[in-house]
């Protein structure tokens, strides 16, 4: 049976609905907006479920407890193997802070964000949810070459610019340029990656795979430079889809990622030719 060893006592693993891991999932999204705050260099998924264990066990909460084993179980496939937790107080005084070391640990798929750790067992399990955040967290998109932090855009925001790419979506055409050519139409009046409207953008597009392309403004057009197959997985997984729907998505994102190798069938979609989005500053 896998265990997890924390404070010199060693924990068994028990098996958890998968209902559960969504749920624990679900919570932590919200405090992936603060850790994104945090420099990328000192920035863990796995303080995420270590800050529940050392909270919820102050507040007297078993190993047992269902909520408890999941955390438990992402700081394992997270390569956690042994951990010291404690709240001790600054020594200039002032309120207990947490205190947590990873004692053993070493890096997993899920831990370095590769795709194999979204698979058939970790989706049907629930346990692959926190190697989607793990990618949630760390997400880049390169628009025109430079590189910007995906982030986690207003909801509104970004349900505004869905609706929007619908609305001028053509028969048969796909989502993703769709939403490709809104961007460039924004793009074109002026507005950049600093305008709210822009990073809703960039979202849905890593949101389906995407992470890089460039608009040639002069000449209407989107090239895609760039595809994540663990972009595109993560995001159908935090959604809820299920393996089989994960599948298709990975062929898709695998199809454009070889066509952008052989260049000559890069994907190229024509841009908006009419205002879609007023000027708007991101505060």
């Amino acid at each position: 049976m896998p265990s997890i060893i924390v404070n010199k006592v060693d924990i068994d693993l028990v098996e958890q609905e998968r209902s559960t891991f969504q749920r624990f999932a679900e919570m932590s999204f919200s405090q992936c907006v603060n850790l994104i705050q945090i420099p990328r260099d000192r920035r863990y998924i796995s303080m995420l479920p270590a800050s529940y264990v050392l909270r919820r066990r102050e507040e007297g909460d078993a190993w047992e407890d269902p909520m408890m084993q999941v955390a438990l179980w992402n700081l394992h496939d997270l390569g956690v193997a042994e951990m010291s937790m404690s709240m001790e107080a600054p020594e200039g005084g002032g309120d207990p802070a947490p205190q947590i070391r990873f004692d053993r640990a070493e890096a997993t798929d899920m831990a370095l964000g590769r795709d194999s750790a979204i698979n058939f067992s970790t989706v049907k399990s629930g346990r692959g949810l926190i190697a989607a955040l793990n990618n949630v967290i760390h997400r880049t998109f390169h628009l025109n070459g430079e590189e910007f932090e995906v982030g986690i855009q207003d909801r509104e925001q970004v349900e505004k610019y869905a609706k929007m790419a619908h609305e001028i979506r053509q028969p048969q055409e796909g989502l993703l340029f769709a939403i490709a050519r809104v961007l460039a139409s924004m793009l074109k009046q002026g507005l950049t990656a600093e305008d709210v409207e822009v990073r809703a953008g960039m979202e849905l597009l890593t949101n389906l795979g995407c992470t890089a392309i460039s608009v040639v403004t002069d000449e209407d057009r989107v090239v895609f430079n760039g595809f994540s197959v663990m972009a595109g997985l993560s995001s159908g997984l935090l959604q809820g889809l299920e393996w089989e729907q994960l599948k298709e998505i990975r062929k898709n994102v695998e199809m454009m990622i070889e066509q952008i190798k052989a260049r000559a069938e890069t994907p190229v979609v024509q841009s908006m030719p009419r205002p879609v989005a007023k000027r708007r500053r991101r505060n």
